[in-house]
């Protein structure tokens, strides 16, 4: 399905929900409808501003994705070079899997190769993640099972009256096992090596085996072997490329590492400014700036923060943004933001002392990702007007802080330091709003 007829899809969808909501409120007596808010909703779903700022799902649409156009013709490239596939890994929420999709649905139009997704789980093992491109050229693991049948005899003793002695039932059981290991890589290899396709296989973390990140490296490096023109590209959270590959000696040459990086303030800024173009809103100068430096490089806060403005104004029937509707944004931004850092981030601060929540807005507040003991007092006294001595400090990091990953902070040297889940020092910034 080309991009202009999937667009207009999703159009007619969004137009019958609203309509849908619309019908529904007019049914329902006015002040109820006011209550539960069915006229505005009808509203912002007929905008269609859940489709513009996607913040709980990767984008799909290619003219909504911004800043990362270099990388898109970077792995275009790579896919289309003979022995080549890719590995692109990064932090959560840089927008991997958006990317994924994007250099996807190019590589299709361009090429028209056969697209098969798996989406990882902690379950999937070789054979579940290349279950449907092998069952395309012929190999059906789904019905690959190992079944064997036992016979056992039951006696039963009878008593009573003239009847004595002991009656026989024989009972079959079957089981059945799941056989893994039903096909090697090299086998796998052989069997899609003629395939002309791409096998996008995301959240490849998930799967916690690295005998089965090692099979799925090295059916990489036969492809590639092969000259084949079956296609891998491995989507995947890690700091390192080794993370996803099982550390496999040989996959190097043949598999083109890529870390997503955040986004610059200059590379998310088209999120905000083309999406209210598209909806027909406009955000504030001082708006934008705030957003910006709330999402500290992530796209998906940017995308959070911008969709919780744009509902406010579209369901109010206004057309510009204003830091009053961020204030709001910010509240629910909180609230629909990923709950581990929800609650790591309570637990944190879950005192009496407000010095807990003091010294981690003091941390969010610094421009750099790691920091030192220094930085951070001065950061808290600029804060609360209060001097904090490095040994007062060591009290509070009992809590907030270890060096195995643990705590919301992490401690990195002696002295030098950073939030545990990067994602962290947005969501601190956030909730606490500081624009």
């Amino acid at each position: 399905m080309n991009r202009s007829r999937r667009r207009k899809n999703e159009s007619n969808r969004i137009a019958r929900r609203a309509a849908k909501i619309r019908r529904q409120s007019h049914k329902n007596d006015p002040g109820v409808s006011d209550t539960f808010g069915l006229s505005r909703e009808a509203r912002i779903i007929a905008s269609g501003v859940r489709s513009v700022f996607t913040p709980h799902q990767p984008i799909r649409d290619i003219s909504l994705l911004f800043g990362r156009a270099d990388q898109v013709g970077s792995l275009v490239q790579t896919l289309n070079t003979p022995g080549q596939h890719v590995l692109l890994y990064g932090e959560r929420g840089v927008g991997k899997s958006s990317l994924a999709n994007i250099v996807s649905n190019v590589l299709l139009q361009a090429m028209q190769p056969e697209l098969f997704v798996k989406r990882c789980d902690q379950a999937d093992v070789f054979e579940t993640i290349l279950q449907k491109p092998l069952a395309a050229v012929g190999h059906d693991l789904s019905l690959t099972a190992v079944s064997d049948t036992q016979s056992k005899t039951r006696k039963a003793g009878i008593q009573g009256g003239l009847f004595q002695g002991a009656q026989e039932s024989k009972t079959d059981v079957v089981r059945t096992f799941t056989a893994y290991n039903a096909i090697s890589p090299s086998s796998a290899a052989d069997a899609l090596k003629e395939l002309d396709g791409l096998l996008l296989i995301d959240e490849f973390d998930a799967v916690k085996s690295e005998e089965e990140k090692r099979r799925v490296a090295e059916l990489i490096k036969q492809l590639s072997d092969y000259g084949s023109p079956f296609k891998i590209m491995v989507v995947g959270i890690a700091e390192t490329g080794d993370q996803l590959t099982a550390a496999h000696p040989s996959v190097q040459r043949c598999l083109r590492e890529t870390k997503l990086s955040r986004m610059s303030n200059a590379e998310l800024r088209p999120i905000i400014t083309t999406g209210a173009q598209v909806l027909g809103i406009t955000f504030q100068q001082d708006v934008i700036e705030s957003i910006l430096r709330l999402s500290a490089g992530y796209p998906h806060f940017t995308h959070l923060l911008a969709l919780k403005c744009a509902e406010d104004v579209i369901g109010d029937n206004r057309s510009t943004v204003s830091a009053a509707d961020l204030t709001r944004a910010m509240s629910g931004a909180v609230t629909d933001a990923e709950g581990t850092l929800t609650r790591i981030y309570d637990e944190s601060v879950r005192s009496a002392s407000e010095m807990y929540r003091e010294i981690l807005a003091a941390a969010a507040s610094l421009e750099t990702e790691e920091f030192a003991s220094a930085d951070l007092r001065s950061a808290i006294e600029l804060r609360t007007g209060q001097e904090v001595s490095q040994g007062s400090l060591n009290n509070y990091f009992t809590r907030l802080m270890s060096s195995d990953g643990g705590k919301i902070l992490r401690r990195i040297t002696q002295g030098r330091y950073r939030f545990e889940d990067p994602r962290m020092r947005s969501y601190v910034r956030i909730v606490n709003k500081m624009t």
